[in-house]
């Protein structure tokens, strides 16, 4: 199903790899698109059904049937508003949000299929077949269709209404003389096909499905174990698009192209080496470029996706990356040999970049060799959401949201957590640390409960007076499920003594370096990375002062937004780039 994930919710409630069927609003939708296609054809509405029957394998059609009598008898005929784009949304909000389905508008869909090359060398001019194994309702496949017609076109799509409303389009795209052969199959785009289509399509396009690991290991665990082949591109971390990437490999010919709409992390991500090693191994990318994903998906501002374009076997063209110029083209630039290595991958980067990156990194020593690095405190419930109000009966508990559960962001701590005093603690948060400040207790953030351990009898009464009525919140998460903590701790409290300790403290996300100095004791949030000296340090007051000013400098925005991790035009902070950051310092 074609996807976007970078900055969508994820899919948090897939148990495997079908989805749930689709709503009633797509099957009514799906029912009147038939009636005007027959209507356009000038044949009856049953002998489209029944075509659509023979393109569509493993799909049956009684549901249709019985939409298309529904709309009969209620008079609802005419056109159907089923652009690609508007398909995602007859899914409704909460099934989109549970399975990060967003599909791919059609001028994006033109511009990833303009990315591979029709010459006369080309395995796309010698091979009719385009395949997609995450069709959706099908954008991409008539995308090639428009631009090689009468190619036979293949499709793969675990939602049965899908894909009857891709067949249905396909159909309308061979009447027009835009595609040839037409098939889309009902089931799983990892399992391998059942007839020769296995490693000779021509062209392979692609918005794979986007399912992080963060949160869904348990469901990535077993579409591995259900596709075992897949392990030579698992890493430590893994999302679900890596195995989609592998498989339209899987089924190329030899010379022939891939084209992926993707979010671009997958280029620079720890978990993803085995994956772009693989991809060295099969042949060689020739496109990259991007996009703001605010421009493809309403639901990323912000951020970018990624169009990007890999031949199987030997490379027939030089690489390069691109910038969008305008609603159609892009500005072309030759991609650095020493940027697609063995590591982290950036195209972006010219030979004069990498020259000085090697230079830096001789010079200087690697911050993680410095200070020890954690993220701030999580507390697994700062304060009532709408979510809580919907799915945790907030409603009878009159809970509002915004209610502070162990945050509070207002300039004194909520008068009922008086009780509690002792475990009440200024805290400091990303949005509001002004880099090199030092902080010493003279302006705080917010408060936090901190609750880091089990806590003595006689403190429990004054617990459950404070955090009683939100217990229904608390007693869902992961550590308290499994038994792990009891149900008024915060979720990952972090090390006391380090919260205690002279910290650096800096936005896990800015838009520059944005370190300070905490030497209050506050309690950071989770939104910030934090810094301590090594235990051999004796001023870590002074060295870490010191340091601090190396962080801020021009130098590391330069190479963090060179050789880092981004999301947008936010830097990130987190660990594995800090810890690679090349610094030049010397302490006495």
């Amino acid at each position: 199903m074609s996807r976007q994930g970078g900055a969508l919710n994820p899919a948090k409630k897939v148990a495997s790899t079908r989805t749930e069927p689709g709503g009633d609003e797509l099957w009514q939708a799906l029912a009147r698109a038939v009636m005007w296609e027959a209507a356009v054809c000038g044949m009856p509405t049953p002998e489209i059904v029944r075509r659509l029957e023979q393109v569509v394998e493993g799909a049956s059609v009684e549901r249709l049937r019985q939409a298309i009598l529904t709309c009969e008898a209620s008079g609802l005929a005419g056109k159907v508003e089923a652009d690609g784009e508007r398909w995602d949304a007859l899914l409704g909000d909460a099934e989109r949000r549970a399975f990060g389905v967003h599909f791919t508008p059609a001028h994006v869909a033109d511009r990833l299929v303009s990315l591979l090359d029709d010459g006369e060398e080309s395995a796309v001019a010698e091979a009719g077949l385009v395949v997609d194994p995450a069709c959706g309702a099908g954008a991409l496949l008539l995308a090639a269709g428009r631009r090689w017609p009468g190619r036979a076109l293949v499709g793969v799509e675990r939602e049965e209404g899908l894909a009857l409303a891709c067949g249905l389009r396909l159909l309308a795209a061979q009447r027009r003389g835009e595609a040839g052969d037409v098939r889309v199959i009902v089931g799983d785009g990892l399992d391998r096909l059942e007839d020769d289509t296995e490693g000779r399509a021509g062209v392979v396009v692609m918005n794979p499905p986007y399912v992080p690991e963060k949160g869904n290991g348990a469901f990535l665990a077993g579409v591995l174990a259900d596709h075992p082949r897949f392990e030579c591109v698992r890493g430590a971390r893994v999302d679900l698009l890596y195995y989609f990437l592998a498989r339209s490999v899987e089924l190329l010919s030899d010379g022939g192209q891939a084209a992926w709409l993707t979010p671009p992390h997958w280029l620079g991500a720890d978990g993803a080496d085995a994956l772009r090693a693989y991809l060295l191994d099969e042949g060689a990318m020739e496109r990259f470029a991007w996009l703001k994903a605010g421009d493809v998906f309403d639901a990323a501002p912000g951020t970018e996706v990624l169009l990007a374009s890999f031949r199987k076997g030997s490379a027939r063209r030089e690489a390069m990356w691109g910038g969008s110029v305008s609603a159609g083209e892009f500005r072309w630039t030759a991609v650095a040999p020493g940027s697609l290595g063995s590591g982290r991958w950036r195209p972006r980067v010219d030979q004069g970049g990498l020259d000085w990156g090697r230079r830096v990194r001789r010079e200087g020593r690697p911050l993680g060799e410095l200070v020890r690095d954690f993220q701030g405190v999580v507390s697994g419930a700062d304060r009532v959401t709408r979510r809580h109000v919907a799915h945790f009966g907030g409603v009878e508990e009159g809970w509002e949201v915004g209610t502070p559960i162990f945050l509070s962001e207002e300039a004194e701590p909520p008068a009922g957590w008086a009780v509690l005093g002792g475990y009440v603690r200024p805290l400091l948060r990303s949005g509001r640390l002004e880099a090199s400040r030092v902080y010493r207790g003279e302006e705080v953030h917010g408060w936090m409960l901190y609750l880091c351990e089990e806590l003595p009898q006689e403190h429990l009464e004054a617990v459950e007076e404070v955090l009683g009525p939100y217990r229904p919140i608390l007693e869902r998460r992961r550590e308290v499920v499994q038994g792990k903590m009891p149900w008024y701790r915060l979720h990952w409290p972090r090390d006391r003594a380090a919260m205690a300790a002279p910290k650096l403290v800096v936005p896990r996300r800015a838009p520059r370096p944005c370190f300070a100095l905490d030497l209050s004791g506050a309690i950071v949030s989770s939104d910030c990375t934090i810094l301590l000296a090594p235990p051999d340090i004796e001023d870590a007051e002074g060295y870490l002062c010191a340091l601090m000013k190396a962080l801020n400098s021009a130098h590391t925005e330069r190479y963090l937004g060179t050789f880092g991790k981004r999301k947008g035009a936010l830097l990130e902070f987190y660990s594995s780039p800090l810890r690679e950051l090349p610094v030049r310092f010397e302490w006495p």
